[in-house]
């Protein structure tokens, strides 16, 4: 049986994911909640200001992450 193609991922920096969630959490508190899960970015992204590249995660991952510490915050996805 042939191997099935990888699936195409969203990846987003930890920036870009914390400016679309409602109620808001701030980049730092994402950076936090990622090292405590231990995990490891599945990309580098220059963002064209140079300096060093951003690290980027699966969208997927990072909106089911929150959507496990949303409670313990007192808030709901898409609440506010």
């Amino acid at each position: 049986m042939p191997q099935q193609p990888p699936q195409s991922q969203v990846l987003l920096t930890l920036r870009e994911f914390s400016g679309i969630l409602n109620p808001p959490m701030t980049e730092r508190q994402l950076r936090h909640l990622v090292r405590a899960l231990g995990w490891h970015p599945a990309g580098l992204r220059h963002d064209g200001n140079g300096g060093h590249p951003r690290q980027t995660f699966g969208a997927d991952d990072l909106r089911r992450a929150y959507a496990a510490v949303a409670p313990l915050l007192g808030v709901t996805e898409g609440s506010g």
